[in-house]
């Protein structure tokens, strides 16, 4: 009897089962139904927010807009610095004993911290416009679309204070938001610092009104930018509009004008007027343009004329060099800086280290540190013509590093600047930059014992490694830079 009763249960339960489930499985898909609507009005409603906000903000920087612009006078563009490097670079003494001096230092530049790029005062909507809509150019011979109709083309009227604001009003329609967005993406794919995406919305927006001196492209520039984040001003001298652009670092070779004691660079340097009416008001959430560079432009590859690298001492060092052409053109563009930790922050490239690594690499494979040292030192010395900068350029120039593979001649910041790059990634060891007033040189901490002229920074040793002395190996110091305080210079 007792197994008959389990029996009808078993046979009861195999029945009611599935529609238990059936039912189940029906409440949890209307549970999930319902948290996608939720989910889905919420986004809305938080688009709508946005948008809202955004047309508030834009409506009131256009109302501001329209008020008198305050009247300043420009202050000349300050040179980039002479350096006077010597004439030829000096050759060390063979008779010359190596020394174990300390080399005296009055400051340490710290490291700088990342900075993070700027962002919208809130999150652009993406693109749904179809690919058909989308306005292509070159940008350092890159191929780059973004959602921009040749319909929308705005114009303005004049310049009084009125039409610009009224040209602003028609950029600030929602049928910008997806350029706005498109921008912000093309930074992101092809890794531009804050310099790198300037350009790419001068040149979009010069290429899109067919002209380097439209006063529309100007504006539309200006628009991009504080719809992106970046802290920017406007001004007119006489009938041309010019972009301001603040800076923390000096930006050598444009004129500037002070604004509540920040200086602001006309970057237009066509402009050879020296009043300006500027509107002067702040954007939400604006923040300053850097010209830190922490990784490289990703622009098509076009080669450069292959250059040939060589070491007399090391035979089996021998290679050909050919690097980005368009990576050249934009660093020709890049502001002279006196920041050297960045230019030794932006490394090189990834198409000149698989030109240039491996041959390094084998050279060096199973030496100590001492030996490897020297062999990259040596090359450095012995593989490139010296000339200074004002010889090859007229000015102070620092180069990045992929382009000493491209001019005839280095100096001694540049020299030192790829060295610290080469002991960094081939080595794995810490650098510094050390700067005198007429000098670059540099300082590598060995994890083995090794003698030499030598500073003490924050408890370690640091032998001195000077790829320019020409001759010299690690731990040889020139003799004028025995007798002058070094500023050392992190990296």
């Amino acid at each position: 009897m007792k197994t008959l009763k389990m029996y009808i249960f078993a046979i009861l339960t195999g029945l009611l089962l599935p529609s238990i489930s059936l039912y189940a499985q029906s409440d949890f898909e209307q549970y999930l139904k319902q948290q996608r609507k939720e989910f889905s009005d919420y986004s809305q409603k938080q688009e709508q927010d946005f948008k809202a906000y955004r047309d508030k903000v834009n409506t009131e920087f256009a109302d501001f807009m329209r008020k008198s612009w305050d009247e300043f006078h420009s202050t000349p563009a300050v040179p980039a610095p002479q350096s006077p490097d010597p004439v030829l670079p000096p050759t060390v003494d063979p008779k010359k004993q190596p020394t174990i001096d300390p080399i005296p230092f009055k400051e340490i530049v710290p490291l700088v911290a990342p900075i993070t790029p700027p962002q919208p005062v809130v999150p652009i909507p993406k693109p749904t416009l179809p690919v058909e809509d989308a306005f292509r150019f070159l940008f350092y011979n890159t191929e780059c679309s973004v959602h921009l109709g040749a319909g929308q083309q705005v114009r303005l009227a004049g310049l009084s204070e009125s039409n610009i604001a009224d040209a602003w009003g028609k950029f600030a329609d929602a049928r910008y938001n997806p350029l706005i967005s498109d921008c912000l993406l093309l930074r992101d794919q092809l890794k531009l610092c804050d310099w790198a995406y300037l350009q790419l919305l001068k040149t979009l927006s010069e290429k899109y009104y067919q002209s380097t001196t439209s006063n529309e492209a100007v504006l539309l520039q200006m628009y991009l930018l504080t719809q992106s984040g970046y802290k920017v001003r406007i001004a007119k001298s006489g009938n041309r509009l010019a972009l301001l652009l603040p800076s923390n670092q000096t930006l050598y070779s444009y004129s500037y004008i002070l604004i509540e004691g920040a200086k602001y660079y006309v970057l237009d340097k066509s402009l050879k007027g020296s009043q300006f009416a500027i509107f002067n008001h702040a954007f939400p959430k604006e923040q300053t343009f850097s010209l830190q560079m922490r990784e490289l432009p990703d622009f098509s590859f076009s080669a450069t004329t292959p250059k040939t690298m060589a070491s007399v001492r090391y035979p089996e060092i021998k290679m050909q060099v050919a690097v980005n052409k368009n990576l050249i053109d934009f660093y020709n563009s890049y502001p002279v800086s006196d920041y050297w930790n960045w230019y030794a922050g932006a490394s090189l490239s990834e198409n000149a280290k698989q030109a240039i690594y491996p041959v390094l690499q084998r050279a060096i494979a199973g030496k100590s540190q001492a030996d490897a040292a020297n062999i990259l030192i040596n090359f450095v010395q012995k593989s490139f013509k010296y000339q200074t900068d004002n010889e090859q350029f007229g000015y102070e120039r620092p180069f990045f590093a992929d382009e000493n593979f491209y001019y005839p001649y280095n100096d001694c910041e540049d020299r030192s600047i790829l060295y610290s790059i080469l002991v960094t990634d081939l080595l794995g060891l810490e650098v510094v930059l050390l700067h005198y007033p007429v000098h670059l040189a540099t300082a590598v901490r060995f994890t083995e014992n090794i003698s030499g002229d030598y500073l003490m920074i924050d408890g370690k040793k640091f032998l001195v490694c000077d790829p320019t002395y020409i001759g010299a190996d690690i731990g040889m110091a020139m003799d004028d830079c025995k007798r002058v305080q070094a500023i050392v210079v992190k990296i």
